[in-house]
């Protein structure tokens, strides 16, 4: 049976940077809630900063578990798992790249950007062997 083990490792290591980026985000909550203090957040959007702050965390955590749970599918050059995986590189390097094209000086946005690539790349040069 052939197997793909480059791309079943890239998911790996961009599921792992995922659930770092993830942790990262759910530790800077506590520095939405000093801005809400200080005021240097409108107290009418605190709410919503929080949540959608908290969500964010949430969501990258669920994308690195998806991802975990394709990686193993991907190596074994299925076919759905290769869409899926294919989506969710497209999407982190539009995200990434569209607004680090806005926002040069978030170093995370070009992290996303590379995840994306990082995922994407051994699954173009692999769809061949896709079954």
């Amino acid at each position: 049976m052939k197997e793909n083990k480059i791309s079943y490792w890239c998911a790996i290591i961009v599921g792992i940077a995922l659930i770092i980026a993830a942790l990262l985000k759910a530790l800077s909550v506590n520095n939405l809630v000093i801005g809400i203090t200080t005021g240097d957040i409108a107290g009418h959007y605190a709410a919503s900063v929080l949540i959608d702050g908290s969500l964010s965390s949430m969501l990258l955590s669920l994308l690195a578990i998806w991802i975990f749970f394709l990686a193993r599918d991907l190596r074994k050059l299925q076919r759905k798992a290769w869409a899926q995986a294919v989506l969710i590189g497209v999407a982190l390097t539009i995200y990434g790249a569209c607004f680090w094209y806005q926002y040069r000086s978030s170093l995370d946005l070009a992290v996303f950007f590379l995840l994306g690539l990082v995922l994407l790349f051994p699954l173009f040069i692999y769809r061949k062997d896709v079954k």
